[in-house]
Order: structure tokens, then sequence, then C-alpha cells
């Protein structure tokens, strides 16, 4: 399709140059800003198209000494047989990136697209192809991470990080296993009336210093999907037990636990039974599913049958991050969705950015107009508090209700709000 080596021929050339080169070469990692919002709105072919026209362009300014392939998707690797003058290299990069961005006509439309790159300078000592390619593509997340279009290096501190990174994740891996992640919950309340509706079931690491780790901090440690579909597993069998004993205590009527679907998930998860799995013995009646966009781009159609069957048998769904532009955006028609959620970046700046005012205000009216729920977390502040019930959005959750508790001062916390509001003939 693109005229370029395919992942197995850029392998082997990569192996052959770095067997025989004694000095630096560079190897970019790159792809396109946002193809899968082109798949998605134009359709596949002009998918396909844009690929075509861009493995054209990078053959087209590649100098000498430079080899192209495509991973696959919209991956693309060079690798350049000399990066002795770094300058050079970023040149090159400079030059690829201008090429790509420069506009061309799909499907009848005039697109513009851009280019995020990530290079690794090398070798080290017992650096090989996939090591190499890895490293580039560290150092492509993290020029997405800064806003895409953009060119970072794979520097000796990105190394470290990464060496840091994997040695946390491992050593989550373990904890996970040992049984020292365990559920929290968070309360979420009817801002309007005061009642408790819900409760966020939430991961806790309590580690063997006598820290306790938040989730925050263990989803910048779990770079794995499979960490993270392992984790929800964890936690999922140990607040079953919990949601059981609370049920049967008596809820408010009406009550819901939310549940954070893993942030990544594995294509394969949503096709052999692993999400259902979660909630085996759970009456879906009683729970709410956030999902992620990116927990569902390996595998839409999948992630939508799954979820589609868990709210037929009563489940809600909640996409996360809907505020976030286009892309998410995109996820609500292409997902069965109950509620939308203002996430606490959108919060956070909700009474000193009329920007995310008018953001917050305008996914209020989405909601209402498509017929679904809308609810805010990570609510610190009355003056937070109140800006949401003006816009419209009554279901909140964040420290100014209550913070994240063990399921023992969630029973107390229920006990008490089913006693206090025993005399309200408005309470069901």
């Amino acid at each position: 399709m693109t005229g370029l080596l395919n992942r197995g021929g850029l392998t082997g050339r990569l192996e052959r140059i770095l067997s025989e080169v004694t000095g630096p070469i560079a190897v970019m990692f790159m792809d396109i800003d946002r193809f899968k919002s082109i798949n998605d709105s134009l359709g596949h072919g002009a998918g396909d198209q844009l690929l075509h026209v861009m493995g054209r362009r990078i053959n087209a300014v590649l100098p000498d000494g430079c080899t192209a392939g495509r991973l696959g998707g919209d991956e693309f690797v060079v690798v350049m047989d000399d990066a002795t003058d770094l300058d050079r290299v970023m040149a090159v990069a400079q030059r690829l990136t201008r090429s790509i961005g420069e506009p061309l006509e799909l499907v009848g439309r005039l697109v513009r697209v851009s280019a995020s790159v990530g290079i690794a300078i090398g070798p080290e000592i017992d650096d090989t192809p996939s090591s190499m390619i890895g490293f580039a593509n560290a150092a492509l997340h993290r020029a997405k991470d800064g806003g895409r279009d953009r060119i970072e290096i794979f520097t000796p501190e990105v190394r470290a990080d990464m060496q840091r990174r994997s040695l946390e994740e491992r050593a989550l891996r373990r904890s996970i296993d040992a049984g020292d992640v365990v559920p929290f919950f968070q309360p979420e309340f009817d801002a309007s009336t005061g009642r408790l509706i819900g409760a966020e079931i939430l991961a806790r690491w309590l580690k063997r210093d006598g820290t306790i780790a938040n989730a925050a901090e263990m989803l910048t440690m779990a770079e794995d999907a499979g960490t993270l579909e392992r984790l929800t597993s964890v936690v999922m069998q140990q607040a079953r037990p919990v949601i059981r004993r609370l049920s049967a205590l008596g809820l408010p009527a009406g009550f819901r636990f939310r549940v954070n679907l893993p942030h990544r998930c594995t294509p394969r998860a949503w096709r052999d039974g692993q999400v259902q799995s979660y909630f085996t013995g759970i009456d879906p009646t009683m729970l709410t599913l956030d999902v992620y966009e990116a927990a569902v781009l390996g595998d839409i159609a999948g992630a939508a049958g799954v979820l589609t069957e868990m709210r037929r048998s009563g489940a809600r769904v909640c996409l996360e991050d809907a505020g976030r532009g286009g892309a998410s955006l995109s996820m609500i028609r292409m997902l069965p969705l109950d509620e939308i959620r203002v996430d606490r970046q959108h919060v956070d700046a909700l009474t000193s950015h009329p920007n995310d005012r008018a953001v917050v205000r305008a996914m209020v009216q989405l909601a209402r107009d498509l017929g679904l729920a809308v609810s805010a977390d990570g609510v610190e502040t009355g003056s937070q508090a109140d800006a949401l019930l003006a816009l419209g959005c009554t279901t909140h959750q964040g420290h100014l209700y209550a913070r994240p508790m063990t399921a023992s001062a969630l029973e107390d916390l229920l006990l008490r709000h089913v006693a206090e509001f025993a005399g309200d003939v408005s309470m069901p």
C-alpha cells in the first residue's frame, strides 16, 4: 500500500545496520496524529488512501542512507545509518513532518494532517532492533503527551525514566497478585437534595512501607493494558462480597456502584468475555460502567457489543473524558450510553477559566439533547458545586462531599444516611 518495507523487512534491515555500522544511528518512529478520527469520519478507504500518500511523501524526502518502513496501521519508522550529526537528524525529521503536513484531498475533501515523531539515537550495549524501535516509540509518546505535531528525542533521562517505570510496574504486578491492592469507595451525591446515590469503586495500593498509593499514581505505573485488566479484575473480586453485604443491609433506592473499566484494554478483553467476568455475581442494575475512549479504540465494535449487552441486563454506561475533543465526542454516537461525565480537569478550571465553563455548559446541553445524564468528578469547592448546579449538573463526586473510604466506613456512612433521611417522605 505504501511502497515501504513491512515490519519484517524493516526489522531485518535494522538488524543488518546494527551489525555493520560502528557509529551512532537514528531510529525515527512516527505516526499520523488522530488518524483514527479520519477513518471514523471519512471511512477506511480514505484512511488507506492517506497511508498510500504518506508512504510516497516519506520516500520522496528521505536522503541517502535512510530506510523507511511501515510497522502497521499509521505507524512508520525511518532508520538513518549515520546519526553523528544530531542537527542533520533533526533536519530530516522536520522535513518529514513538513511533507506529511501538506494538505491532500480525500474523498472529495481537502484534509490536513500532522505527524508526531520520536527519535532514538544508539545503539547502546545490548540494544536490539526491537529495543531501538521501542525507545523511539517511547519518545513518540512523549511527543503525543506534549501536544502532538512534535519531535522528541529519546535521551538518557528518558531511558532512566523507562527503567524506573518498568521496575515500578513489576512491583505493582507483584502487589496485585499478593493482595496488597484493595478497593476503596468514594461516595457520589445528588447535590440538589443531599442524597447519597452511589459510590465509585477505587483501587488503592497498601504499600509495605505503610503508605497508600491511589489509582492515579498506579495508572502512571501501569503502562501495559494487561496490568490494568488484572488490576480491575482483582479489585472487583474483592469488592463483590462488599457489594453483596451492603445490598443485604439495604441501600437507598437507585444506588449504584461506579466501576472504571480499564483505561486501556486489549481487544481480546472485549471478545473473550473478560470484561463481563469482572461483574460475575453482581446484579447489573447496581452498576454504572465508566468507559474511556482509549479502552475501546482497539475494538470499537466488540466494545459496543459488550456494553450493549450489559445495558440490556440493567447496567448503565458512562463515557469518561467526554469534553476532551472531537475524538472522545465521536464515541457518543458509537457506544451505547446513559451518561457523560465532566472530568476533574474541567471542574478544576470551572470557576477560573470561561472556556472551561463554556465546555461544561455545552456538555450538559449535549447530554440533555441526547437524553443522557451528566455527572461531575473532582468537585473540591463550594463554588465549583454551585457553578455545576447552575449549569444543570446535579450528580457530584469529590472531596467537598466525601473522600475515598474503606468498605466499613462506607457502611457506616450508609447507615447514617438512611437514618437521616428516614423521615423524608420524598425519599424512596
